[in-house]
């Protein structure tokens, strides 16, 4: 199984719909368990770590384009 998200990577909450959402860094790709990847990621502000399927997380670079709101600001 192939790793979309690198170590070191800043990602987000897939379904996150704040407008400014929590960033998480990707501290480990894990080992295949599943039928997807999966990484422990740890969130940029609160040091909280936490396992997640890559489904449930997206690339934070792409927050800014796809919130409608803050493109017309």
């Amino acid at each position: 199984m192939v790793h979309r998200f690198k170590i070191g990577q800043t990602v987000m909450p897939a379904a996150c719909q704040r407008a400014n959402p929590n960033k998480y860094l990707v501290v480990r790709q894990l080992p295949d368990t599943s039928y997807e990847p999966q990484y422990l990621i740890q969130g940029e502000t609160s040091g909280i770590d936490c396992i997640v399927r890559e489904s449930e997380i997206r690339e934070a670079d792409n927050v800014r384009m796809s919130n409608p709101r803050a493109s017309r600001q």
